[in-house]
């Protein structure tokens, strides 16, 4: 494994199912060096102490949202504690992964080697697993494998992040404004540069592991006039640009 950059594993205590099956992963693909980091419980922690930990702006035009439930709280707040002990290091990258993540190919040396050549930007993150919408045409080719530019995404069980943007997510997401995965408004509002692989290398085993985060207001009102805006310009790019999906039925 190259050593530039720091593995980190995003784990609950009590899930130890989940744990047992990303360490596997990892074992899979040579990867032995990584840092389990404890998330956040949202069943052991306080409705009085979360309150705190969540923004208040109410404004009318640009609204930041915190019809959050506990669990997207504590996602969320778990992903931000990987920044702060990732900006404590000396690295310059850090691959997260969520527990349920499973890998597709394998992991090589090489294809470490294309990721980390393709941090071209100040504050970037590079995705590894599903993206919703990219341009067809990529950054970078190499072999059977491509960076390409993302328009959205919305999955984070497996990502690359570079330093000044996990400052900028520190920043912007404590106290907490969205989940984890709202690229979108991380593209947006933080000037972070997100890309991906193509073809994507880790699923989420929802078979298996079935998610602790319920749906029902999932990104409900986030940041509504800037995002309006972006989805209006992405009708009128569409126009111009080829677009592609790893998604089903997503346009």
């Amino acid at each position: 494994m190259l050593n530039n950059f720091k593995i980190y594993v995003i784990n609950l205590k009590r899930e130890t199912k989940r744990r047992e099956n990303i360490i596997r992963e990892l074992k899979k693909q040579n990867l032995l060096e990584f840092e389990i980091i404890d998330a956040i419980d949202g069943e052991e922690i306080k409705k009085s102490d979360l309150d705190l930990l969540i923004s208040k702006n109410d404004k009318f035009i640009n609204p930041i949202n915190t019809n959050m439930n506990a669990p997207e709280i504590c996602c969320s707040l778990s992903h931000v504690k990987v920044y702060k002990k990732f900006v404590e290091t000396n690295l310059d990258y850090a691959l997260i992964f969520e527990d349920d993540a499973v890998f597709l190919n394998d992991f090589t040396e090489n294809l470490q080697k294309f990721i980390i050549r393709n941090f071209k930007y100040k504050k970037q993150i590079i995705s590894l697993g599903e993206l919703w919408q990219f341009y067809k045409k990529p950054l970078d080719k190499e072999n059977e494998y491509e960076i390409v530019n993302v328009r959205n995404a919305v999955l984070a069980h497996a990502y690359f992040i570079n330093r000044e943007a996990a400052k900028s997510l520190i920043s912007f997401n404590y106290p907490v404004k969205t989940m984890p995965d709202n690229f979108l408004a991380f593209k947006i509002y933080c000037g972070i540069k997100i890309t991906g692989l193509n073809p994507f290398l880790l699923k989420q085993d929802k078979a298996k592991f079935e998610s602790a985060i319920p749906r029902d207001n999932r990104l409900n009102q986030f940041f509504l006039f800037r995002i309006y805006i972006y989805r209006i310009m992405n009708k009128i790019l569409k126009i111009f640009f080829e677009f592609s999906t790893h998604k089903k039925n997503y346009k």
